[in-house]
């Protein structure tokens, strides 16, 4: 699977249309993931650390479960600056 990593709000305007899954390595507003849904039309799961995970606004779980994308916590550490990081599916 290839998870496309973002580490800045700034670049959300890079990603493309076909992305499924989305790390983010920062602080989402509700601005930033609902900006991310509409660039992805494809977007499954969009993938945060936990300690974001936990400051997400309810607003912003029902506007993901509504899209029928996943929230999945976790940190993509030892990446370096790549934009994608590929991972068995079976982790």
């Amino acid at each position: 699977m290839r998870i496309r990593m973002l580490n800045s709000k700034y670049e959300i305007e890079t990603l493309k249309e076909d992305e499924e899954v989305v790390h983010l390595s920062f602080r989402p507003s509700n601005t930033d993931i609902m900006q991310i849904i509409t660039r992805c039309k494809g977007l499954k799961a969009l993938q945060l650390p936990s300690s974001y995970r936990k400051t997400l606004s309810d607003v912003a779980i029902k506007f993901l479960e509504m899209e029928d994308v996943e929230l999945l916590e976790g940190d993509m550490k030892s990446t370096g600056i790549s934009m994608y990081k590929e991972i068995d599916s079976e982790e």
